[in-house]
């Protein structure tokens, strides 16, 4: 589908792709993401129809969809997602760049209420671990250490593995993280290409204030995904995002011709030092972030566990005093 719609739009109408360089349209290559999003999305269809475990997973809801609550499931949210993903991609390549920011802001949308449902899910997951692990180790006791810690491991393997909730994460929460950040930057893209193909009277300053204004905007929103949403923080998002911004940063440094032809140099050279920073700025706070979480949960038996070792060696221990001390939290 993707392959088709490209093969006759912009991309191939030389009149549309000069119309529609704007400061913030990123190389070509850098849309090579819609492949990666696209095989993640194939990984939560065959997940979410094939697979034992998680075709049964709160994180897809279909019995939540059948019940009294279907907005808190994400299989009813699917079909409009893909719908308007594809709409826009179609509005893209014909030229029709408002209905292309109008279905891409509509897929925003839609994605951003399947994270906050899974977020919601999730969080109502580990609360029940919590309280199942309180419960077992109150109900223990009155018995041996060795009863409590077999309980207490249990309950917490059910919802702590670190190996499962990696494969959750990559195959049911990945594929709307880095759609959902792409998605995104492409709300601004097209709202600088609406404003540049509709109002092209307009003095080349103010598409260079919006311009930067919106990469601005973005680091803005790549910040609180990665740092004030409470609880869970969306990497594949930010992941996403930087690969926009590192895109736009690159092509400024060596502009296509009608960006050269409509800016000054010091025009670019604005834009592109906005575009690096920003870049850098949201590398970096996705770095500390993903390493700040992998030191929390302890990068080591995470490695152990891939390998293959019990989860309960570095999952569940007892302290000094011989109690209970389970060694997980949020990411």
């Amino acid at each position: 589908v993707l392959a088709g719609a490209r093969a006759g739009g912009i991309y191939g109408d030389e009149f549309l792709w000069m119309k529609y360089q704007t400061l913030m349209t990123p190389p070509s290559y850098v849309h090579g993401i819609w492949v990666a999003i696209f095989l993640l999305h194939g990984l939560f269809v065959y997940a979410s129809v094939f697979h034992k475990d998680l075709q049964h997973s709160n994180l897809v809801g279909y019995d939540l969809a059948l019940s009294q609550q279907p907005k808190r499931s994400v299989a009813a949210h699917y079909p409009a997602v893909c719908a308007t993903t594809l709409a826009t991609i179609y509005a893209h390549d014909s030229g029709f760049v408002f209905c292309a920011f109008i279905f891409s802001l509509s897929c925003a949308l839609f994605l951003a209420s399947v994270i906050k449902v899974q977020g919601q899910l999730l969080d109502e997951t580990e609360a029940q671990a919590e309280s199942n692990i309180n419960g077992y180790v109150k109900e223990g006791d009155g018995n041996n250490n060795s009863d409590n810690l077999n309980a207490s491991s249990l309950a917490v393997n059910d919802f702590g593995n670190i190996k499962s909730r990696a494969i959750q994460y990559i195959c049911l929460r990945l594929p709307f993280e880095l759609h959902g950040g792409y998605i995104l930057a492409l709300v601004a893209m097209y709202f600088n290409t609406f404003l540049h193909s509709s109002f092209d009277s307009l003095p080349t300053m103010f598409y260079l204030v919006v311009a930067n204004a919106s990469l601005l905007g973005l680091l803005f929103a790549g910040f609180m995904i990665l740092w004030k949403i409470p609880g869970r923080k969306l990497y594949g998002a930010g992941a996403s995002l930087v690969w926009y911004l590192l895109g736009m940063a690159i092509e400024l440094h060596t502009p296509t011709q009608p960006i050269y032809n409509e800016y000054s140099d010091s025009a670019i050279l604005t834009t592109q030092i906005v575009a690096t920073v920003a870049t850098t700025v949201l590398m970096i706070m996705l770095g500390v972030r993903v390493n700040k979480t992998m030191i929390k949960y302890n990068i080591f038996d995470c490695a152990g566990m891939f390998g293959g070792r019990e989860d309960n060696e570095s999952v569940v221990s007892e302290d000094k005093d011989g109690g209970i001390s389970a060694n997980y939290v949020h990411a």
